[in-house]
């Protein structure tokens, strides 16, 4: 069986969590039923105390993230977690071809969504309030550093 990017880059992240000391990480399996209200919000549910963190993992070729791959479900259900005092919520996104991986809180996407924005560009981590996710190149994958990812998206509370 042919495991595709996307789904190996979601098991690269859920293994640097994972090396995290104090988190828990659940993984909430992609619905391939098509039932109505089946979806889940994300992939991956993050808690290291005292914070909370959803994060939907998406991997795209080419030079932005079209706002097209993330679904109504998922923008819906991670912009209403992250309005939870402690809870955050967004995209980290692999820029395949461009080995850039950046985490963009949802309520940012929204900001640019309200500006007429219909994808977001690779260098878009340079802007306040989007992250830029460091790790070491292996051969195809990167070993990120999650910690700080963590501590950086929180602002240092967790």
């Amino acid at each position: 069986m042919n495991i595709n990017r996307g789904k190996q880059f979601e098991e690269v992240v859920k293994d640097c969590f994972l090396a995290v000391p104090g988190v828990s990480i659940d993984r909430l399996h992609d619905q391939m039923t098509g039932f109505k209200g089946s979806a889940n919000i994300c992939d991956f549910i993050v808690y290291k105390e005292p914070c909370e963190f959803y994060f939907e993992c998406k991997a795209v070729h080419g030079n932005a993230l079209p706002f097209s791959n993330i679904t109504k479900n998922q923008w819906e259900g991670m912009l209403e977690k992250s309005k939870i005092p402690g809870v955050f919520a967004g995209v980290i996104c692999w820029w395949v071809d461009r080995d850039v991986t950046i985490f963009i809180p949802i309520q940012r996407l929204q900001q640019y969504k309200e500006l007429g924005f219909k994808s977001l560009r690779f260098d878009i981590f340079d802007n306040e309030g989007v992250y830029q996710v460091f790790g070491n190149k292996k051969r195809v994958f990167f070993d990120y550093d999650m910690q700080e990812l963590l501590w950086r998206v929180s602002d240092g509370k967790c």
